[in-house]
């Protein structure tokens, strides 16, 4: 009963280290300004940490919504304030599971399991219609779950921030990482 109750931490410890996600190889190494031919699909990609991931857009932002969108890959977290898309001014926040257990549905359930190890000037991109768009990493903050204001604020500029929780193994509090967009 105990290793069922707690193999969140075991097995995502497990998981982050084996592979969150299947890169393409094309998406392993990326000119940060350079234009690249994408398909439609959006797609979330940190090589950094072998994330190469589907995000379902404009997806409720109520916890069932999030979670049914979190089995097929990140989720966008739409609240009001904080619902732009990439390439547009305002935040667009992702979603996505550190962890959870072993026997939850979806396969993305630890993709971002290693959303720790990004560091300030790490690059991420997002495909988004047919366009790739480069954000440059600028901060990491740990808040409370209850603190969403953190994601709503103003900009003048297209920012995404990524969110999941922490400590892994635990919903205890979430991970902000938070890129501005650089190219296009």
């Amino acid at each position: 009963f105990l290793f069922l109750q707690y193999n969140r931490v075991l097995i995502a410890t497990v998981n982050a280290y084996v592979s969150p996600g299947a890169i393409d190889p094309q998406n392993i190494v990326i000119e940060p300004t350079g234009e690249a031919v994408v398909s439609a699909d959006p797609r979330l990609i940190i090589p950094k940490i072998n994330v190469d991931v589907p995000v379902l857009y404009d997806v409720g932002y109520d916890h069932a919504s999030q979670m049914k969108a979190m089995e097929s890959g990140v989720a966008h977290f739409a609240i009001p304030g904080a619902n732009s898309h990439p390439g547009e001014i305002g935040n667009t926040v992702l979603s996505g599971h550190s962890s959870n257990d072993l026997f939850d549905r979806g396969e993305y359930k630890f993709i971002f399991a290693q959303l720790d190890k990004l560091s300030v000037g790490d690059t991420i991109y997002a495909n988004y219609q047919s366009k790739r768009y480069a954000y440059v990493i600028t901060q990491k903050e740990v808040v409370k779950p209850t603190e969403v204001n953190k994601l709503i604020y103003p900009t003048t500029k297209p920012v995404m921030t990524l969110i999941t929780c922490t400590p892994l193994g635990t919903a205890l509090n979430r991970l902000l990482v938070t890129a501005e967009q650089v190219s296009p």
